[in-house]
């Protein structure tokens, strides 16, 4: 059946409505500040065949992982098995294709007139899910099942309500259940919803009308991205990067390749260069690689165009199984963001040499996130756990400087605010401010990094889980890379330490941890940069008056001076002063 393009357009718009109300639903529904506070989650609609028409939530990388668990639901639950009323859930990386353990997934099939039209489908983090750590995501994990409880999908809804069997599997198998059982209802709950009303929107358009909208959809955002893919020259274009490590062959850096071949109106991403899977938790599974990849394409080719099953029609990929972005099970992949980022930022490097007029320089790749999980919390009266994540900023690009405190790949995902962190966890955050000269200098520079400090007021287990203190990111025309991030305990005290990128250790109360963040890398040469920007910059206090004469080559009137001098850092490990750039 084919319809008109504005009966289309008119679908699409419901069908987006759709999604921002599941979205809503997730976020204000959600118990933990991981959810409804950093929103690290999503809620979409898929057709019958489990393919991504829309989604809401700023971590659009979800839609592949969104199809995979889909089709694994389908397969468990075959034609008879699934009935209306139904909803599922399941975390396994290797069968949902969601990134990492604690990231669940929930899928509810829509029925209409005793027919499969389609699913809605969330995906979100738990705060702790069991593993070896609170927090679930371990730095000593070897295998994926120190990761915590892996699902395979299972029903945990039907008309008659929540199975309580498998509610009770998941909360013994959490250190916080309440919290990790209230971000799941809040999950089936918006994908019901999502159900529901593509239900009610078949019923008001027909089921026919609506199922040729879906699929007119994704064909359109095919033709499109192939359409755009044809005016680029045929060419090749490389770029690799580097991790510190895996967090357990702490003297093995590794690699991240990829090389973009364009031909017509089609692309390959080839990513059999990179090293092989690794022993530590930094795997990045190859349904997440594929869809960062996208993401970075869509970027650079155009991003009015619109996110769904589409964007992969004129894609092909090269991902043999085994490399460090694509694991074979049982590796763990719980530290799998910054490996995500760095796939990201490698396959932009690519594309910008493919189509310079659009490149743009890489975000800081310091990310990752910090778990701190309190046997008793003098907040509560009961174990809790804090899980946030460690953003760091964009990189510049041939038109303005990158944003500073931003998530690469997933640019909505806000860290938990001050106010709420120190009124539900027993801590105290004694500093969040811009980190000077952080960011990479150019002609625009890149986004400025920050600091955040942690003081913990109650006896707790801390994993870090943080990245590329040894390689930062790399500047593009001749911008400079940034800071490399790190992570000082206790700094201005005796016993200071400079943490590794992933590490777990025991604090008592009083024991401070803080992390600075990486920013963006430049954008061509610095001393091209306005003068008056640069002054600006020193004014806020994002660049020092050294740096300032000393890399963008501008001299500055005395009261340029920056409003106040920053806290004087602890000295940096030596072998940091040797990092490489990729």
């Amino acid at each position: 059946m084919k319809i008109d393009p504005i009966t289309t357009e008119v679908i699409a718009s419901r069908l987006g409505e759709i999604a921002n109300a599941m979205e809503y639903a997730l976020y204000h529904a959600g118990y933990s500040p991981i959810l409804r506070e950093s929103k690290d989650g999503t809620a979409g609609l898929a057709d019958a065949d489990g393919r991504m028409v829309m989604i809401g939530g700023g971590l659009q990388y979800h839609l592949l992982s969104y199809e995979q668990a889909v089709r694994a639901v389908k397969v468990r639950y075959p034609a008879g098995r699934m009935k209306p009323g139904d909803s599922y859930i399941l975390n396994d990386p290797y069968v949902a294709g969601n990134a990492h353990a604690p990231d669940l997934v929930a899928v509810t099939p829509a029925f209409h007139a005793g027919a499969l039209v389609g699913f809605g489908v969330s995906m979100a983090h738990k705060a702790d899910i069991g593993g070896i750590v609170p927090g679930s995501s371990g730095a000593a994990a070897t295998e994926i099942f120190h990761d915590g409880l892996l699902l395979p999908p299972v029903r945990f809804q039907t008309a008659d309500g929540v199975e309580q069997d498998i509610e009770g599997i998941v909360r013994n198998n959490s250190r916080v259940p309440d919290m990790v059982m209230g971000d799941i209802r809040a999950q089936v709950g918006c994908t019901r919803l999502g159900a529901e009303r593509l239900v009610e929107l078949c019923e008001e358009y027909g089921a026919d009308t609506v199922t040729a909208a879906l699929h007119g959809l994704t064909a359109v955002t095919a033709q499109r991205l192939g359409a755009e893919l044809s005016t680029w020259p045929d060419a090749t274009g490389e770029a690799e990067g580097f991790l510190d490590h895996d967090g357990h062959s702490k003297g093995k850096k590794i690699r991240v390749h990829v090389r973009a071949v364009k031909q017509g109106n089609r692309i390959l991403f080839d990513f059999s260069g990179s090293d092989p899977q690794a022993t530590g938790p930094v795997n990045l599974i190859a349904t997440v690689t594929r869809s960062v990849s996208l993401m970075a394409l869509v970027a650079t080719a155009d991003p009015t165009i619109r996110i769904n099953s589409g964007i992969s029609g004129a894609v092909d990929f090269n991902i043999p199984e085994g490399k460090v972005i694509s694991p074979a099970r049982p590796a763990t992949v719980n530290l799998y963001f910054p490996t995500a980022n760095l796939a990201y930022c490698c396959v932009l490097s690519a594309l910008g040499r493919l189509h310079p007029a659009r490149a743009v320089a890489p975000s800081g790749l310091g990310t990752g996130g910090i778990s701190i999980g309190f046997p008793k919390s003098s907040r509560t009266g009961k174990p809790d756990v804090l899980y946030e994540l460690k953003a760091t900023s964009l990189g510049g690009t041939a038109r303005r400087d990158g944003a500073s405190i931003v998530m690469p790949v997933s640019h909505f995902t806000p860290a938990t605010s001050v106010e709420v962190l120190e009124t539900e966890y027993p801590v105290r955050i004694n500093r969040f401010d811009m980190r000077r000269d952080s960011a990479g200098a150019g002609r625009y520079r890149g986004g400025v990094g920050y600091v955040r400090e942690y003081e913990v007021l109650d006896e707790c287990v801390l994993t870090v889980r943080s990245s590329n203190h040894k390689y930062p990111a790399w500047g593009i025309n001749g911008g400079r890379s940034p800071l490399p991030s790190r992570v000082v305990f206790n700094p201005d005290r005796e016993d200071c330490e400079l943490f590794d990128t992933i590490v777990t250790r025991r604090l008592k109360a009083g024991d401070v941890v803080c992390f600075e963040q990486s920013g963006g890398a430049g954008f061509g040469d610095p001393t091209e940069r306005d003068p008056e920007l640069v002054l600006a910059d020193v004014r806020n206090g994002y660049v020092g008056r050294d740096e300032a004469r000393q890399t963008y080559g501008q001299p500055l009137p005395d009261e340029a001076a920056a409003p106040r001098p920053d806290r004087e850092d602890v000295a940096p490990d030596p072998a940091l002063a040797t990092a490489s750039t990729p």
